[in-house]
């Protein structure tokens, strides 16, 4: 039962006066989370519980709406342990296609208590990127530059959500410019084997990996060229396998001219925790 007149069943204190808590009976409600939100164009984000560290073995429920309607449960919402115990942050990834704003709601729950806190809320607007250039880098969990190296399998693009609609590149590539108004590329190249195509290929186990990268050249990149695509593509989603890569975080920029040197867009952070294939929007 997820209500009873409008109260979430979660905090069944004092409800139509029927569920009161009496003196000695079910303990107090869990404080109050605390929690700040980082969200990204394509809809990944991180829920931070900022006054975690004043619990005593907290559990926490997150659920996202939109429009009224849950677009992710708290079963999607992914809790990190260590030693049995949450860690202070959440991860989601928003592939949903409805419209507008979405709520973020969190609740905790202490060890011992037998009612969940009070509620909180935290919103954010998905997006796209349509720019001549998108730039994919290994960064640390706050964006920061990393020489913990990429190492993508595949890489695509597309027009729709959760990996729907066009994709780019529309073929399989055999080098960096083998598909007429695409050309991929790198901050940092160890060897051919390793090649930026090799993100774009028919295979997933062939792939481009930074060895040997600086902080500085931790990037991969696709262009789209004006003559083919005078106006880039609308991309709302991106497949990104990870193959034997050291970073946990990725980046996603876009630039009009390539320089990225402060004009480009940042679209936001994602967590890529493990060699495994992410979708993002």
């Amino acid at each position: 039962m997820g209500e009873i007149s409008g109260v979430p069943a979660s905090d069944i204190n004092n409800v139509d006066g029927f569920y009161t808590t009496q003196s000695g009976g079910g303990g107090t409600a869990s404080t109050t989370p605390t929690v700040s939100l980082a969200s990204t164009t394509l809809g990944a984000g991180v829920i931070t519980i900022s006054n975690h560290s004043s619990y005593t073995n907290p559990t926490y429920v997150a659920n996202i709406e939109a429009g009224g309607s849950t677009i992710i449960a708290n079963s999607a919402v992914a809790k990190s342990f260590s030693n049995g115990v949450y860690s202070d942050k959440l991860t989601f990834s928003d592939s949903s296609t409805a419209t507008g704003q979405r709520t973020v709601k969190v609740r905790a729950q202490e060890f011992g208590n037998f009612i969940q806190s009070a509620e909180v809320t935290a919103t954010y607007t998905k997006g796209s990127i349509q720019d001549r250039y998108i730039r994919i880098r290994g960064v640390t969990s706050t964006g920061a530059d990393t020489s913990a190296r990429i190492g993508p399998s595949r890489i695509r693009f597309y027009t729709g959500n959760s990996a729907t609609g066009t994709v780019y590149p529309t073929t399989n590539l055999t080098s960096n410019t083998s598909e007429t108004g695409i050309v991929v590329s790198a901050g940092h190249l160890y060897s051919s084997t390793y090649a930026p195509w090799k993100a774009c290929d028919s295979s997933f186990t062939t792939f481009y990996w930074a060895l040997g990268t600086s902080a500085a050249n931790n990037w991969w990149q696709i262009e789209f060229d004006p003559a083919t695509y005078p106006t880039p593509p609308e991309i709302k989603s991106i497949l990104y396998r990870r193959y034997n890569q050291d970073a946990a975080y990725i980046s996603i920029k876009s630039s009009s001219t390539g320089a990225f040197a402060g004009e480009e867009t940042d679209h936001g952070v994602y967590a890529t925790p493990s060699n495994n294939t992410y979708t993002f929007g």
